[in-house]
């Protein structure tokens, strides 16, 4: 396992492979901004299987696999993102209203 490359998105960190691919969770955590990107990335991949097509499992560290996918991956993820994206944060602002 060649060593990967860790680059700082919006003060998080997102781990690259040696051959330029992303760690989808890192990705989706930096561009969404959320502290539940393995819950938006299963409805995703559930309700969307055809991103699977795209990724791949990459061992990080021992025991630590996660899917990454190359730019054309991350093209198709990336619009399909905002909708999740849209759905938590109305979700959660749901959640606070009737927590008030």
């Amino acid at each position: 396992m060649e060593n990967s490359h860790i680059m700082q998105i919006d003060n998080m960190p997102v781990r690259f492979t040696p051959d330029g691919k992303v760690a989808v969770i890192d990705a989706i955590k930096a561009v969404s901004n959320t502290d539940r990107p393995h819950f938006i990335w299963e409805t995703l991949q559930r309700n969307h299987p055809e991103v699977l097509s795209f990724c791949e499992d990459y061992p990080f560290q021992e025991n630590d696999h996660s899917p990454v996918v190359n730019s054309m991956g991350w093209d198709v993820i990336m619009p399909l993102l905002f909708y999740y994206v849209a759905n938590e944060e109305q979700e959660l602002s749901g959640y606070h209203a009737a927590a008030v």
